[in-house]
């Protein structure tokens, strides 16, 4: 009888797990947080010829085509670099996380420099919200990502998106575009 009362429970779990949503909220958040802050917060984020301009104020973001300027500079030299470490808690998604750090460009992975990345397999706690399953605290000064979600590559690249922009409208993110990746649930 006890085998099919957690078995009972392992399924009413797993559907009411399934059942919510997941969000990824609160990266907004400016408690001071331990952590080194991000090497350098004013870079512009780009994907493939398209920039995303942050919601400041509430507004949505919206993506536009990239101005380029001819620039007399040599072939070498490539736009402006942020690190990031990936902490042990992580142990097992470092490629999941390196794909979402590659989505914005210009990230650099080191040993112990720049946003620490941490995991849990629960809620992220220290977010604002009970079910937040990732935060980027200060723009890039801590992030934290749950092992809970489908797409944990999408969680990255979101969270790391918050080291310049804010949420650009309820919904579940996808990889459509980067608009969508700054929606604010994962579903």
């Amino acid at each position: 009888m006890s085998v099919l009362k957690r078995g009972a429970g392992a399924l009413l779990a797993s559907l009411l797990l399934a059942a919510l949503p997941f969000t990824a909220e609160a990266a907004e958040s400016t408690a001071p947080v331990p952590g080194p802050p991000a090497a350098s917060a004013g870079v512009t984020a780009a994907t493939e010829g398209v920039s995303l301009t942050g919601d400041p104020a509430g507004s949505p973001a919206t993506a536009r085509p990239v101005q380029r300027t001819p620039a007399k500079q040599s072939a070498g030299v490539a736009r402006a670099s942020w690190y990031y470490h990936i902490t042990a808690s992580c142990r097992g998604y470092e490629n999941a996380i390196v794909a979402g750090a590659d989505y914005w460009g210009g990230g650099v992975q080191t040993a112990s420099g720049g946003t620490p990345v941490s995991c849990t397999n629960g809620y992220v706690a220290g977010c604002g919200i009970s079910n937040a399953v990732g935060c980027n605290w200060n723009h890039g000064g801590r992030i934290a990502l749950s092992t809970m979600v489908r797409d944990f590559a999408l969680l990255s690249a979101h969270e790391f998106g918050h080291n310049w922009y804010d949420h650009s409208a309820v919904g579940c993110a996808s990889w459509n575009s980067p608009y969508d990746v700054m929606k604010t649930q994962m579903c």
